[in-house]
Order: C-alpha cells, then sequence, then structure tokens
C-alpha cells in the first residue's frame, strides 16, 4: 500500500508538473482596483561585497496603464492595465552605499512579463538594465560602469516555462493551488546587481510544502542552492518571509495599502513605522 500511494503522488506531482502551473487569477483581482498599491515593509538583510548586511527593502505592487509599444506608463489609446512591482533596496556598505530599484511589470490579461528593468547605483557608479520580451527571445540592453560591459544588448532564447528570479515574490502568489506539489521550471537569474555578466536560463524546481499555521511554504532549488519562501495560506498570499540561498533574508515588518505617490511630504515616512 505504501509502494502503492508512493506512486500515485509521484503520478500526480507528475502530471502538475506538466501544465502551467501559474494563473493570472490574482493579477486581475479588483483589490488592484481601488487606486492605491500594496506597500510592504521588510526586515532585511542583504549580501553585498561578501557580506550580509542589514538593509531596508520595500515592495510596492501597484496597477498602472501601459503601452506595450514604448514599454513606459501611458494613458494613450491602446493602453493596457499591467501589474508592477517595485523591489526598492537600500543597503549601507561602510561609508557608502548601495539604492537599487528592481521592476517587474506582468501584463494583467494574460500574466506574463511584459518588462524587467533594475536601476543601481552606489559611490562607484550607476547601472541600468532593461529587458523585454520580443519574437520569442528575451531582449536585454544594460549600461553598467564595469569595463567590458560599458553599453551592450542580449537576445536569449525564451523557454517554454521561463520565468525570471526577481518575479518570484509575486510570481509565487499566483500559484493555481498551494497543495503540496513539485514543478520544473527554466529560471532567469536575478539582475540585481551592478554588473551584467553572462545571464542565461537555467533549470530549478519549485516545490510547495504542506501547509503550516496558517502559511504556504515553498521552495525554489536553483543553480546556487535552495532560497525558501513563506506566504500567507489567505488570498491575496502576502510574502511573510524570504530567505535566500545567499544568506539574504526578508521578514514583513508591515503591509498597508497606500496611495504612496501622494504622500512625499516632511513627517510621511511615519506612515511606514
Amino acid at each position: 500500500m505504501r509502494r502503492g500511494a508512493a506512486l500515485v503522488a509521484l503520478a500526480i506531482a507528475a502530471r502538475l508538473s506538466a501544465a502551467d502551473p501559474f494563473s493570472a487569477d490574482l493579477l486581475r483581482d479588483r483589490l488592484w482596483d481601488d487606486g492605491r498599491a500594496e506597500y510592504d515593509v521588510y526586515t532585511a538583510s542583504e549580501l553585498r561585497e561578501g557580506v550580509v548586511r542589514p538593509a531596508r527593502v520595500v515592495h510596492v505592487v501597484v496597477k498602472e496603464p501601459f503601452d506595450l509599444r514604448t514599454r513606459v506608463k501611458s494613458e494613450r489609446p491602446g493602453a493596457v492595465d499591467v501589474l508592477k512591482m517595485n523591489q526598492v533596496i537600500d543597503v549601507a556598505t561602510g561609508v557608502y552605499g548601495f539604492h537599487q530599484m528592481q521592476s517587474t511589470f506582468w501584463q494583467r490579461a494574460t500574466g506574463s512579463v511584459v518588462k524587467l528593468s533594475l536601476s543601481s547605483n552606489d559611490s562607484c557608479g550607476n547601472t541600468f538594465k532593461e529587458g523585454w520580451l520580443e519574437g520569442g527571445f528575451l531582449r536585454f540592453v544594460f549600461h553598467t560602469y564595469w569595463d567590458g560591459e560599458a553599453d551592450g544588448e542580449r537576445r536569449v532564447p525564451m523557454p517554454p516555462g521561463g520565468i525570471f528570479a526577481d518575479e518570484l515574490p509575486m510570481k509565487l502568489r499566483c500559484l493555481r493551488r498551494f497543495d503540496p506539489a513539485e514543478y520544473r521550471v527554466r529560471l532567469f537569474p536575478s539582475v540585481i546587481g551592478s554588473k551584467f555578466g553572462d545571464p542565461r536560463f537555467a533549470d530549478a524546481t519549485i516545490r510547495v510544502l504542506p501547509p503550516a499555521s496558517g502559511a504556504v511554504r515553498i521552495e525554489v532549488a536553483h543553480a546556487g542552492g535552495v532560497d525558501r519562501f513563506v506566504f500567507d495560506e489567505a488570498p491575496p498570499h502576502l510574502l511573510r518571509s524570504w530567505k535566500r540561498a545567499d544568506g539574504s533574508s526578508l521578514e514583513l515588518r508591515k503591509s498597508i495599502r497606500l496611495d504612496y505617490w501622494k504622500h512625499g511630504r516632511p513627517g510621511d515616512e511615519k506612515l511606514l513605522d
């Protein structure tokens, strides 16, 4: 009986792995139509220059109109709704610091990524990266302050089931189901960093573990190790914690819905206390 049950479980896992495990339902939810953003403040640590250091990380998830031709926010006719996630990262490193923001844009109608971007600056220089899907390829342009990759462009074939490491905090919230299962994907590494390097899609495995205490636990095994995520079991499945293979981590300190673009006055920062 035990062997038979194990075989049934493996068959179910294999069947789930063969299908797209993600849905656009959460992206299309009316939650995002209230004119505010989800503003998540994390107690964090980030690996920079070989050392895990205290950091301030904020995730901002918000709906906005988007022009697919120019790939920017636009009110022009033909604009589509996207959901955007900004990961805002500040890390002190001695007498200088890293100030970075990585953005991912998903088309609400389909759930597909339409744009990735990163701005990174520190006391040494500025870096900018932008990627989008075009004709079955991921097209990436980059401008860094490193010799050998000052300005460039790469076209990377987009594999079936390809996803991006930097979209995982939101992408994993969009799983069709949170029952224990295992999914095989092709994962593009994080673009958060001042260098471009030679990023490529590689095999990775998403494992949904049995829920515990109202939380969904998910592991993502990739070439660099295992990242461990904890999400609320109840919608909209907020990211509670993220422990990365490199020693970096996030712990949710506060989550509010906020029209943050209206709160730029002195003292408004207390909203995040």
